[in-house]
């Protein structure tokens, strides 16, 4: 996704996808955009057990040596981090992944009288995302956003 409707050409997705991969990282987005008066190439990674902040650290060096600053027309800022704890779930693979954690999920419309639900994803299964144990259900198709959560 890159944002602010400023165009990264593919080979710099190729060089941090390829650089996450030597590093045995999962790519999990990347984002170009103005923030205050600077630019900042944002690149999320993760790995399965969760980034570390050397695995960041590494990952930042790797990048700083292959992205020439002919790739990137402005000065620029680069940004390597996590996604975070309550990461949005981008895809129904995802949420599919994602079952037996606590979630966020906004709908486009009303939905049992509400369009705001915290709660436990416990099935996917077809279209439907099933919070708690099956007593809320929502059409995939009705979702505006889902994300993970922290239970306070």
């Amino acid at each position: 996704m890159v944002k602010e409707g400023h165009y990264l050409n593919k080979q710099i997705k190729d060089i941090i996808i390829k650089a996450c991969e030597e590093l045995e990282l999962d790519f999990y987005d990347l984002e170009y955009k103005k923030e205050h008066s600077s630019w900042v190439l944002r690149v999320l990674a993760d790995t399965k057990e969760g980034i570390k902040i050397e695995e960041c650290v590494e990952l930042n060096r790797l990048l700083c040596d292959r992205i020439g600053d002919d790739l990137i027309p402005n000065e620029y800022n680069l940004e390597v981090s996590s996604p975070g704890i309550e990461r949005k779930l981008r895809n129904i693979g995802e949420v599919e992944e994602s079952v037996g954690k606590y979630v966020f999920i906004k709908t486009f419309e009303k939905i049992n009288n509400q369009k705001e639900f915290y709660g436990y994803l416990h099935e996917v299964k077809g279209n439907c995302i099933y919070l708690d144990e099956g007593d809320v259900k929502i059409p995939y198709d009705k979702v505006a956003t889902i994300r993970l959560a922290i239970k306070f």
